[in-house]
């Protein structure tokens, strides 16, 4: 009986020894690293123009079919003038059209309004289509109707641009930890875990910030900012 609480003692000591023993190297773990956040920006300029247009003709009651003819030689209008510029009819994406109802002020049905969205990209700068976009007049005075016109901006380069910032946020973040330890006798070694936060696209000197991130294409000129969560080992 004796040997028996012995041996059960015994045992118990050893694997209170052992589990004071994790505790104290997880602790020790815990207290010899570092947390730091580090963060990298870079401007760059949009080399893909998107113009988005919506090209609109009001009819009569007894006029969609004439709506259809004039929305089609409205669009062939807008494929001239691109061409001209040197912007395949292959680069625009053209969407079915739609017809809706006018009413008057009495409810009265008098006639249909009749639109087509066009969606146009071009790479490699784009100026050409950007130009056409911000000076519509020989395209308005040839009769095109443009119910709504937009540009949008974008890098054709922006996956490599992400992955290079990346690398230059996880760099800054063991910069800022070799400062922090810098003032002791601690020296920062190993990078145990990061975390990247998600990016920030915006236009230069705005402080637009969103927590799901933001990508704006208004402006051809952008910048792009990103922070890393990284812990670091220190001996």
């Amino acid at each position: 009986m004796a040997l028996r609480v012995a041996l059960v003692l015994g045992a118990a000591a050893i694997l209170a020894a052992s589990v004071f023993g994790l505790f104290f190297r997880s602790a020790r773990t815990m207290r010899d690293t570092i947390q730091v956040t580090g963060a990298a920006t870079e401007r760059f300029e949009a080399d893909v123009v998107k113009w988005s247009i919506t090209i609109s003709r009001q009819v009569g009651t007894d006029g969609v079919a004439d709506g259809y003819t004039a929305l089609r030689e409205d669009r062939a209008r807008v494929t001239g003038a691109l061409a001209q510029s040197g912007i395949a009819e292959g680069a625009v994406n053209v969407q079915p059209v739609s017809v809706n109802p006018r009413w008057d002020q009495f409810g009265s049905q008098v006639g249909f309004s009749l639109d087509q969205g066009l969606t146009v990209v071009a790479e490699g700068g784009g100026q050409a289509l950007e130009a056409i976009a911000l000076d519509p007049g020989p395209l308005l005075e040839s009769g095109v109707v443009l119910q709504f016109s937009r540009l949008e901006y974008f890098y054709s380069g922006i996956d490599e641009l992400k992955h290079s910032l990346l690398s230059q946020a996880t760099a800054d973040a063991r910069r800022r930890a070799e400062e922090i330890a810098g003032g002791s006798d601690m020296a920062v070694d190993k990078i145990v875990s990061a975390r990247a936060g998600v990016f920030q696209i915006t236009e230069p000197f705005s402080t637009e910030v969103s927590d799901y991130g933001v990508h704006n294409t208004a402006t051809r000129s952008k910048e792009i900012t990103v922070t890393v969560h990284a812990t670091f080992t220190v001996d």
